[in-house]
C-alpha cells in the first residue's frame, strides 16, 4: 500500500499540483489535522475538494487551528478519523484530533487527562495491525522537538507503546520534520504541507517498508 501523509496544510493550496501525480497513484492520503487556518467549513471544503480531485481515498482528523465545523464537515463526508477505526484495502487507521493547550487559544485543544480518556476508548475498537494518525505528536520523540523542548502528548507515547501501531502520523510541530521509531512503531511528521513538506510511506505485508519525507 502506498501512502501520501499531509500535515498542517492550514488552508494552503499551492502545492497540490506539484505533488498530484503522488496523489493519484496513491492507495491513500492521511492528513494529519490543521487541514485550514482557523478556518470552518468553507475552507475545510475548499482542500479536501482539490486532494479529492487527485484521490477519492482520503482519511483526516482534524487539528488544533481547525473550528469544530471542521470535524463536522469531515464526519460529514465520512472522511473524519477522530476516535474511529476504519479498515481499507485490508488495512485499518484510527486516528485522535487536536492538540495539547498551546501559548496561544486556538479552537480544538485539550489536556492530556482528556486525550487519555478518548484515546481508551480509541484502543478498544482497533486490531492487531493499525496505522495511528494524530495532529498532536508522541512525546520524547524526534518528531515533536521544538527549540530543543520535547512538546508531544504523554498520552499519545503511552498509547503508541501499548498498542504499538505499524505506523503513526502526526503533525503539528512545524519544525519537527522528519521519522523516528518508537518500540516498533515507525513514526513520521511530514513537516507542514503549507511550506511544500509531505510524506510518502509504502507498507506491504503489515510493515512499513520505506517512509520518508519530501519537500517540493
Amino acid at each position: 500500500m502506498n501512502i501520501i501523509a499531509l500535515a498542517d496544510i492550514h488552508g494552503c493550496l499551492d502545492y497540490i499540483g506539484a505533488i498530484a501525480r503522488r496523489l493519484s497513484e496513491a492507495d491513500i492520503v492521511l492528513v494529519a489535522g490543521d487541514i485550514t487556518n482557523f478556518g470552518g467549513e468553507t475552507q475545510a471544503r475548499q482542500v479536501i475538494g482539490a486532494l479529492e480531485e487527485h484521490n477519492p481515498n482520503i482519511l483526516a482528523v482534524h487539528g488544533n487551528c481547525d473550528l469544530p465545523t471542521v470535524e463536522e464537515y469531515l464526519c460529514t463526508c465520512e472522511i473524519a478519523l477522530d476516535r474511529r477505526c476504519v479498515t481499507l484495502n485490508g488495512l485499518a487507521f484510527a486516528g485522535i484530533g487536536g492538540s495539547l493547550p498551546c501559548p496561544g487559544h486556538t479552537p480544538n485543544e485539550s489536556g492530556e487527562e482528556i486525550l487519555a480518556e478518548r484515546l481508551a476508548r480509541l484502543k478498544e475498537m482497533i486490531g492487531a495491525a493499525f496505522v495511528f494518525v494524530s495532529h498532536q505528536p508522541a512525546w520524547g520523540t524526534t518528531v515533536d522537538a521544538a527549540a530543543a523542548r520535547h512538546t508531544g502528548s504523554r498520552a499519545i507515547r503511552q498509547f503508541i507503546l501499548e498498542t504499538q501501531p505499524i505506523l503513526a502520523v502526526s503533525g503539528h510541530i512545524h519544525e519537527a520534520v522528519g521519522t523516528d521509531k518508537l518500540a516498533n512503531t515507525v513514526l513520521i511528521n511530514p513537516g507542514p504541507f503549507r511550506y511544500g513538506h509531505y510524506g510518502v510511506i509504502e507498507v506491504e505485508g503489515g510493515e512499513v517498508r520505506n517512509a520518508q519525507v519530501c519537500e517540493i
